[in-house]
């Protein structure tokens, strides 16, 4: 029987993971619940703002920073800042919280979780209780339960006690997942779709800011946007705006994992940047995106996808007249829950890959 081979392990130099990493717990321990994307103002000016000529805040929040302003020719690269997460609507009498949910959740997932309530004096911890499964009946047990049975617990016993805690109709609610690196490469936390996307063009930025000499006519633009859980509203914007040459949109994307068909999911952790192939990728920019990879022997992986709908990528290929548009994404275990896993290689190998798309492009106009 021939011996089966090792797979090679593929390995990130240690700067490059420790910078991702902090970038990511950045970005992660900064609430930025579809609604309160400006909370990011302060991180987003700290990691992106060395990297960048120019760094400005939209309306509406989307964050545009630019190198090389003066190119005639533009790319945009994309990934979004806000995060699901909750919305207090009501307080009852006995000062537990009402609340709907922002953006995709599944009723089951917030169950059970620690929570914070983003209060304007500071956040408020509490819990989405349970019921005991030995006061459950046998239908009630086998059913998830619906987000207007479930109620937030901060530990008050009045509706008065809890407004006096500051919690308010209207206020924003997160779970309460701190940021843990659980090996070398795989970290765990809230909000990584898709503060892992921004955490990819940040670094990405600053590859293209140490080489900004090579981008000769080219502008880059790198954008935090705004909305996106709630219909790529941040994207339309900015895309409509800046009306881009190229635009390189970074989303996460479903990985392995246990109880998933592997037939219907197939990208892994820590094998690179997803390529996303379907009808709204242009040939063109996906084709250059592969061809790069190869040339510098940046790990990639490939993703058929016959639709192209939930990503900016969507609102930003029709904008004015339409945007050559590609998606590279990084795999994310457990998506829209409160233990999302990410592998800090597809992070740094994702950025290398944007930031040689970006150079490449400039050499070739």
């Amino acid at each position: 029987m021939p011996e089966e081979k090792e797979e090679k392990k593929i390995e990130i130099p240690e700067e490059d993971r420790l910078l991702a990493s902090q970038f990511l717990e950045r970005l992660i321990s900064t609430p930025t619940v579809t609604g309160m994307e400006r909370s990011a103002e302060g991180v987003v000016r700290e990691l992106l703002g060395p990297y960048v000529d120019e760094l400005r805040v939209t309306g509406w929040a989307n964050y545009v920073g630019t190198i090389n302003p003066e190119g005639s020719k533009s790319i945009m690269m994309v990934a979004h800042i806000d995060q699901i997460g909750f919305i207090v609507r009501s307080i009852d009498d006995k000062g537990y919280l009402k609340f709907a949910p922002v953006g995709g959740w599944d009723p089951k997932v917030p169950y059970g979780c620690r929570v914070k309530v983003l209060t304007k004096s500071g956040p408020v911890y509490g819990v989405i209780g349970t019921v005991p499964p030995h006061l459950l009946k046998k239908e009630k047990a086998e059913k998830p339960p619906e987000f207007d049975e479930l109620a937030i617990d901060i530990g008050a016993d009045s509706k008065k006690e809890a407004e006096e805690m500051g919690v308010r109709v209207g206020d924003y609610v997160v779970v309460d997942a701190p940021y843990r690196e659980l090996t070398k490469y795989r970290v765990v936390g809230a909000g990584f779709d898709d503060k892992s996307g921004v955490a990819t063009i940040f670094l990405a930025a600053k590859r293209i800011w140490e080489r900004k000499s090579e981008l000769r006519d080219v502008a880059v633009h790198i954008v935090a946007t705004v909305q996106e859980e709630i219909g790529l509203r941040g994207a339309y914007m900015v895309g409509y705006e800046l009306k881009p040459d190229v635009a390189l949109v970074v989303d996460v994307t479903f990985a392995t994992s246990p109880g998933v068909p592997q037939g219907k999911v197939q990208i892994e952790l820590g094998k690179g940047p997803a390529i996303s192939i379907g009808p709204i990728y242009h040939p063109d920019v996906v084709d250059r995106l592969i061809e790069l990879a190869e040339e510098k022997e940046i790990p990639y992986q490939r993703e058929a996808d016959p639709r192209g709908a939930g990503t900016d990528t969507w609102a930003i290929q029709i904008a004015r007249g339409g945007v050559k548009t590609a998606l590279s994404s990084i795999p994310n275990r457990y998506m829209h829950s409160g233990v999302e896993m990410v592998d800090l290689r597809d992070v740094v190998f994702n950025s290398m890959l944007l930031a040689e798309y970006a150079l490449a492009y400039a050499e070739s106009s």
